[in-house]
């Protein structure tokens, strides 16, 4: 069966999302008053709530390649910019009033936006060798925000990527790596999952997966999950770790542990269906125990996470923008929004533009 770009098929929905900023709350909201009494946020909970708004940044050699998702044979020679300027970056996501900032140090090609021991599929092998994490740190930081890695755990690259122990333990190298290398972090943002997960190997997700023992389904065993968190908490007690939970599950979680769950778009259609997000933090977890786990929305301003260079895209309004910044506020969430830099290294103009009006619509 042909795979489905995933991120190709979300494009369909970018007019849906526009136009519904506003409309999610009237679809989404739970009474939660019940089910959340003595239920409370963890202080590194709190303190990641507290950012509220974020930069989300898709970069890597897609923008080269003007994909969506690459392939793991891109040249790392070929990796350069000519006006890489993540201080660029910095100042765009202060003017628009976030308070935190998400890269993709790996995206599911497998190439590494830092000088990795573990592999050769990174930026020692490009021709300015330059440490895109590194700067990418130094310049939000810099602004005063907080900083948190995106990290594929699919990968199209590593050779014993089949292999579960081998590549389990090559993920807990680089995550520790991420970890180590860049002082504090203040979340992790796995994507992927469903590549070993699912039973089809693709991202849409059948509910009657879990009726049936036999269908395969995994909850992250393939990846020693459980493991991965454990080691994330050992270097970094206070980072946040989620897994994507995907757009046609919105807010609900993939599996345990994770502190946080993620709710890609804020409406989506699936199988003709509206699919609402989960707004209510209280879940159970397989000791049966009451744990609170704060939401993060996230979108993107073009129909791609990655830059392409489309002549001409469908952009979200100001007032779209600041909806769903509202929004995100009544659900008591984060959200997270997307700005593809582009093939020079800069965030274009036209993002620039609407990210400050919509800062001065609400206000911040």
């Amino acid at each position: 069966m042909k795979k489905i770009d995933r991120r190709r098929f979300l494009e369909i929905t970018t007019l849906i999302s526009v136009v519904a900023g506003t409309i999610a709350a009237n679809l989404c909201v739970a009474d939660t008053r019940n089910q959340s009494i003595n239920v409370k946020p963890t202080k590194a909970q709190e303190a990641w709530m507290k950012l509220k708004y974020g930069m989300f940044l898709h970069f890597g050699p897609n923008t080269i390649s003007k994909v969506g998702w690459g392939d793991g044979k891109f040249p790392p020679e070929k990796f350069m910019f000519e006006k890489l300027d993540t201080d660029q970056w910095a100042q765009t996501a202060t003017d628009a009033g976030m308070k935190y900032a998400v890269l993709t140090t790996k995206h599911h090609d497998g190439f590494c936006l830092w000088p990795s021991r573990y592999t050769e599929y990174s930026v020692k092998n490009s021709k300015s060798k330059k440490d895109v994490v590194g700067a990418f740190v130094e310049s939000f930081r810099k602004n005063g925000m907080k900083v948190g890695f995106y990290y594929s755990l699919w990968d199209m690259n590593f050779p014993a990527y089949e292999n579960d122990k081998v590549y389990a333990e090559y993920m807990r190298n680089q995550v520790a790596e991420l970890l180590t290398n860049y002082g504090e972090i203040t979340q992790v943002w796995f994507d992927g999952a469903w590549d070993k997960d699912f039973p089809t190997r693709q991202w849409q997700y059948n509910p009657k997966w879990e009726k049936n023992p036999d269908s395969g389904l995994k909850h992250g065993e393939r990846w020693e999950w459980e493991s991965l968190y454990n080691e994330i908490h050992r270097l970094q007690p206070s980072c946040i770790v989620q897994n994507n939970s995907s757009s046609d599950r919105l807010g609900q979680v993939r599996y345990f542990p994770v502190d946080a769950r993620t709710a890609e778009h804020f409406d989506f259609i699936m199988n003709e269906k509206i699919i609402q997000p989960v707004i209510d933090p209280v879940f159970i977890n397989p000791k049966g125990e009451k744990v609170y786990l704060p939401l993060e929305y996230c979108t993107s301003l073009s129909p791609q996470w990655f830059w392409t260079g489309e002549q001409f895209l469908l952009h979200p309004s100001v007032d779209t923008i600041a909806g769903w910044c509202n929004t995100a506020r009544k659900h008591s969430a984060n959200f997270l929004l997307n700005v593809g830099p582009n093939d020079k290294g800069v965030i274009p103009d036209y993002h620039v533009t609407y990210l400050i009006a919509a800062a001065k619509k609400l206000g911040i």
